[in-house]
């Protein structure tokens, strides 16, 4: 509807204009363009965020380019404190040139990683957090260190504080965890869930993100499972996750990613007779949006499969 266009447009401008920071690895706005030459020609794709290097990376934080995660050195790369050629699992083919636009990468001496969850925090101490806890799906708790708001987060419990993002056992969570839960701390969505489910197509000016939810989470899924469906019910239910029936897929799946981001798994199998791989779509809730970015909304999904993947191996 007219009316749902209009909610959407507003929540893309406030993002654009007040939540970079959130899912970016720049203190205040930078905008790249990096290009990716191959053998055949030129490839040009816009990196706004740091996920678009860390997808890029082998992501096991193996520490061969001399930082500690793979997070670390895309954030290093994009604030050019590394070369692409010291991860030695970085695609060889691909030359990296930067056209920076506006750089205002604080600190010329903080690691790029520093510099990104500093500035998250920094934000998360002007924000009540029992104001916020009860429309985001957690609840305020009192430690050592000060408040927190306790949230679920892909079946565990975690922590989000002005100093860092752990979890309820006290074990700090990846930086890319961190981006994604302090992002949809300050998105601070409110509301119930619509129940209905839609593709990310859906939404406003996805049609790149489509692509890349489709690589990076759908495509890696069905593979994963093909011929397996009964594996991947019996993981996403240990993750807590919920099978759905009636479905029209041969397996769906609603997984908790967060208390106001569930995630919807539809699996078809591989059709042998027929030469059909096997097939994954993901829906949202049509709400989505406002509880998180769209870029915010694919590394979710893309954190779930690599969980569920990982459970399953």
């Amino acid at each position: 509807s007219s009316a749902q266009s209009t909610s959407y447009s507003q929540k893309d401008y406030f993002v654009k204009e007040h939540c970079w920071l959130l899912a970016k690895m720049q203190v205040r706005k930078l905008s790249k363009w990096i290009y990716l030459k191959r053998g055949y020609g030129t490839e040009a794709i816009m990196v706004t965020t740091i996920f678009d290097l860390v997808r890029q990376t082998p992501k096991t934080n193996c520490g061969e380019c001399g930082l500690p995660t793979c997070m670390a050195f895309a954030a290093a790369v994009l604030s050019e404190k590394a070369r692409p050629d010291q991860c030695p699992y970085f695609p060889e083919d691909f030359i990296i040139e930067k056209k920076i636009e506006e750089s205002a990468v604080a600190g010329p001496d903080a690691s790029p990683e520093t510099v990104l969850l500093a500035g998250l925090q920094a934000k998360v101490k002007g924000i009540d957090l029992a104001a916020r806890a009860e429309g985001l799906g957690g609840i305020v708790v009192e430690g050592k260190q000060g408040m927190s708001m306790q949230i679920a987060y892909l079946n565990e419990l975690v922590l989000i504080s002005s100093e860092v993002v752990k979890s309820a056992e006290g074990k700090e969570l990846d930086p890319r965890d961190q981006i994604l839960l302090y992002n949809y701390l300050f998105f601070n969505g409110k509301g119930p869930l619509s129940n209905e489910w839609v593709g990310l197509e859906s939404f406003p000016n996805s049609i790149s993100k489509v692509v890349t939810l489709r690589k990076y989470a759908e495509d890696k899924l069905a593979l994963a499972f093909q011929g397996k469906p009964a594996r991947l019910k019996t993981t996403c239910m240990q993750m807590g996750g919920q099978h759905v029936d009636p479905c029209h897929a041969d397996l769906c799946i609603h997984m908790p990613v967060l208390p106001k981001l569930p995630l919807k798994i539809h699996f078809w199998d591989a059709d042998c007779d027929d030469g059909f791989p096997a097939k994954v779509k993901i829906l949202y809730d049509a709400r989505a949006v406002e509880f998180l970015d769209l870029e915010s909304l694919v590394f979710a999904a893309e954190r779930m499969v690599e969980r569920i993947v990982g459970a399953s191996a």
